[in-house]
């Protein structure tokens, strides 16, 4: 699928039996910078629809930290969910290329020139079915997720279907940030596939 947004994931093949206990305890400082990023990054949205609105171009400061924000969103995300044991950096790249190193990357490609003026209006309203896809969709990921730590508390395994699932979660969500945060026109498929 050749989407400008995408997320790959190295899971890793072991988890810690213990770690889906206490491991959310190291990630309160990251908790608490995704809320001011995303208190930021939702206004910035709103920003940038009237600025497109009126100019016809994305600001490049708005998306570069848009693309930031995605891309730490899905660091920490994926730690959450024990993909990897890597801890999440305290780095926020804004280059639309991941600058690599972690188990995630995140790139997220924003187009140059003139951007559709109503379609920055409307996205809302445009957008709402994704909005719906990729709420339906962090539901059955919790439920999936809370079954996997018991899993994982047992065996120290991801399944490999319920693994997938998530990754594919990934790949929805982040189509859909950078579709709902005007870094691309181009409306996400409603998959999770790459």
């Amino acid at each position: 699928m050749d989407y400008p947004a995408s997320v790959t994931v190295q899971p890793s093949e072991r988890v810690a039996n213990w770690r889906p206990l206490v491991h959310w305890i190291l990630l309160i400082p990251h908790f608490v910078i995704l809320l001011v990023f995303h208190i930021v990054a939702w206004l910035l949205s709103l920003l940038t629809m009237f600025a497109i609105f009126f100019t016809g171009k994305l600001p490049a400061g708005m998306a570069s930290f848009q693309v930031m924000y995605i891309r730490y969103y899905h660091r920490v995300l994926s730690y959450v969910h024990l993909m990897h044991d890597q801890y999440p950096p305290f780095e926020f790249p804004s280059s639309e290329e991941e600058p690599g190193g972690l188990p995630v990357a995140t790139n997220v490609a924003v187009p140059s020139g003139n951007r559709n003026r109503l379609a920055a209006l409307f996205r809302p309203i445009y957008g709402l079915p994704q909005i719906v896809f990729v709420t339906v969709y962090s539901y059955l990921v919790v439920l999936v997720v809370t079954i996997a730590y018991f899993i994982i508390m047992v065996t120290g395994r991801w399944p490999a279907g319920m693994r997938n699932f998530v990754i594919g979660f990934y790949r929805a969500h982040a189509r859909y940030l950078a579709f709902m945060y005007m870094l691309t026109d181009q409306y996400p498929p409603f998959s999770a596939a790459e």
